[in-house]
């Protein structure tokens, strides 16, 4: 299992939490462009990094939903990904 933050508007609200995810179930990590632009705009205050950047992950249909906005860009989830993986590997 893979932990991440995610971040989800809530009414007018933005909020970070805590998910875990199987990465198996994983499909495409992708670029979140519109809450990235929202962020640097500074239309999302959370208090995070200014260099932070968001990414979109989306699910295969069966995992019960489709994608999600994590903190964090493609590269540094595909890295933590492969990292979780050789973890499991290494027992």
């Amino acid at each position: 299992m893979l932990e991440l933050v995610s971040i989800m508007k809530q009414g007018v609200h933005w909020q970070l939490s805590k998910v875990v995810v199987n990465p198996e179930h994983i499909t495409i990590i992708t670029e979140a462009s519109e809450v990235n632009n929202l962020f640097q705009e500074g239309k999302i205050g959370i208090g995070l990094n200014e260099h932070v950047v968001f990414s979109k992950v989306s699910f295969k249909s069966f995992s019960g939903f489709k994608d999600l906005i994590a903190v964090g860009s493609p590269e540094q989830i595909l890295e933590k990904i492969q990292k979780k993986e050789k973890t499991l590997l290494k027992g």
